[in-house]
């Protein structure tokens, strides 16, 4: 069964025991660190920082960051989405790796689901252009203080 980045260092306490929604590892196309994010049940949105150069994953040096919050409306839309996760496509895109690969791990029905696009999604895996959209079209400003 493919496994969540284990390092906890950074969470929030109530997410260090909690899965996340989804934890998606975006991997360049040819040099550079692997991205990696995270978006919890209330919407609290986390990156994974890297030391230096190292792009290993689960490195003792990284920790998560967190961002900001993803709004009740984008987190009810992914969840909508993934109500349906024993209908998602678990084969990988077939598309050219020039945008580099996307992992999106997701915890459903007692697994966790991960998903391959290589390149842009394309048929039934555009579903997760409309996860990052609304992501990116639903994050709440963090108030300056």
């Amino acid at each position: 069964m493919p496994l969540l980045v284990k390092n906890i260092e950074g969470l929030k306490p109530q997410h260090q025991e909690e899965l996340p929604l989804f934890e998606k590892t975006y991997i360049p196309p040819s040099f550079g660190n692997h991205l990696v994010s995270r978006v919890y049940a209330d919407g609290s949105l986390y990156y994974l920082s890297h030391s230096g150069e190292n792009t290993c994953l689960n490195d003792p040096d990284e920790k998560w960051n967190y961002i900001s919050s993803v709004s009740e409306k984008g987190v009810l839309g992914i969840r909508a989405i993934f109500d349906k996760c024993s209908n998602l496509p678990i084969a990988a895109s077939a598309s050219a790796n020039a945008s580099g690969t996307v992992i999106w791990k997701i915890p459903c029905k007692g697994q966790i689901l991960k998903i391959i696009l290589y390149g842009i999604p394309e048929g039934d895996l555009r579903i997760f252009n409309e996860i990052d959209l609304l992501v990116n079209t639903n994050i709440q400003p963090i108030p300056h203080g």
